[in-house]
């Protein structure tokens, strides 16, 4: 299927680059210069199959073989669950405190580096929602999200 795809997928059961290689070679035998993709999973134990050096280099070493779309399955899911884990624990502990210290403030912090889920009604489409609203009720509606909100107020 190569012929008919923008991009050819590798996967493999353990993060090998050798294998890619050969792969990436074998696919450009007959159609040079095709897109490749990798998936990096995190079904891999990185660690146990590859050393420190060698990890850092693997996307690198992917691209210079032609792999162009190197990617983590469930990165954000695998991400989001631990950090709840690790907040669930500590929330456990210390209350709110555990909150402010490893979710609010390193959210505004973030922020310089474009992080904008600080404003979460914003970022969910409230807004719109609020215009929708208040065109449905003549240009005025006492149920709007955003203006006279908490946030409103205290993120912006």
């Amino acid at each position: 299927y190569a012929h008919y795809a923008d991009l050819v997928w590798c996967e493999t059961g353990t993060p090998d680059l050798e294998f890619a290689r050969k792969f990436a070679e074998a696919v450009h035998k007959v159609h040079p210069g095709k897109m490749l993709a990798y998936n990096c999973s995190p079904s891999f134990n990185w660690k146990k199959n590859l050393d420190d050096a060698t990890i850092a280099k693997f996307q690198r070493e992917l691209g210079a073989m032609g792999y162009k779309y190197q990617f983590i399955t469930l990165a954000g899911i695998h991400s989001m669950w631990f950090n709840m884990f690790d907040l669930a624990q500590d929330y456990a502990a210390r209350g709110m405190s555990a909150y402010v210290e490893k979710v609010q403030e390193p959210e505004f912090a973030a922020r310089d580096r474009g992080y904008t889920f600080v404003s979460h009604q914003q970022e969910v489409g409230t807004g719109y929602f609020d215009e929708v609203t208040t065109v449905i009720q003549g240009g005025k509606s006492s149920v709007t999200a955003l203006t006279g909100s908490t946030e409103e107020e205290q993120f912006h």
